[in-house]
């Protein structure tokens, strides 16, 4: 079923004006998705779009095992949303190497090195999935999905052009241990600009709200409804994922500029 008009992630879209639903950090949590579709269709949302970490289920921060399905997150994705970007824990899922790697190099082989090895060069830079992740099992539907998705994704609204990924630049998978702060938000606004976007929306911090970063300053907001100005802006959402933290989705008019920031209420 397709509620919002989803099709395959492409490189570019075109649509009117319209309100676009965000759903972000699912980490294969089904239930919590369709609680999440339940609410941006209640919302009226023209169209979806996933900002990352459909899958990656680390256990000790889930409330749940029994509600871990990757293959449907994907396949709601894959059907519903209109655009989809990697998180680092999609990347992890089929030992993809970051094309934005913030300085860190990998290099081809890196993961042919043992753990150990990996371990021991990553030191306390990149996050050590080895030690939290659960394994699951992807459909070759699912791999193949996960394996076409980019680490950013620009899409054109009449005469508005955002910029979508599931970090900041230059870690826009967030694969480089780091927490929300103001520090190099230059240089996530500067790349963000030489795509022709003064907006951008990103995931990954699971913030309970969502957070906002402009002229340098970052923010925290908690959920409801917000009027922003014109001009740039970066807005991380909550997750979709049920954690030790409230989790929810977020909804943008591209006419009025109101965020509405939803809880999402699973038992």
């Amino acid at each position: 079923m397709r509620l919002f008009g989803g099709r395959s992630p492409r490189s570019d879209f075109k649509v009117v004006i319209v309100k676009i639903g965000l759903v972000s950090d699912i980490h294969e949590d089904y239930a919590s998705l369709c609680a999440a579709s339940a609410a941006l269709e209640k919302a009226q949302c023209d169209r979806l779009v996933c900002l990352g970490d459909i899958v990656g289920f680390s256990f000790p921060f889930q409330q749940s095992v029994g509600r871990r399905n990757a293959d449907a997150c994907i396949a709601f994705v894959r059907n519903e949303c209109v655009a989809a970007v990697a998180g680092n824990h999609d990347l992890y899922a089929l030992r993809r190497i970051p094309r934005f790697t913030a300085g860190f190099q990998y290099g081809e082989d890196w993961y042919d090195l043992d753990e150990s090895t990996r371990r021991g060069r990553a030191a306390d830079i990149l996050w050590r999935y080895e030690d939290f992740d659960i394994p699951q099992q992807l459909s070759a539907g699912s791999v193949e999905y996960l394996a076409a998705l980019p680490e950013f994704h620009v899409a054109h609204f009449d005469e508005l052009t955002i910029f979508f990924s599931h970090f900041r630049y230059p870690d826009l998978s967030g694969s480089v241990v780091g927490s929300l702060r103001s520090d190099h938000l230059h240089e996530h606004f500067h790349f963000v600009r030489d795509q022709n976007c003064d907006l951008s929306f990103s995931g990954h911090g699971h913030p309970e709200g969502f957070a906002k970063a402009e002229n340098g300053r970052l923010e925290f907001n908690g959920f409801g409804a917000h009027s922003i100005h014109r001009g740039p802006h970066w807005m991380v959402c909550p997750a979709v994922a049920r954690t030790g933290r409230a989790s929810g989705v977020m909804t943008f008019d591209t006419s009025t500029f109101l965020l509405e920031v939803i809880p999402l209420h699973v038992s």
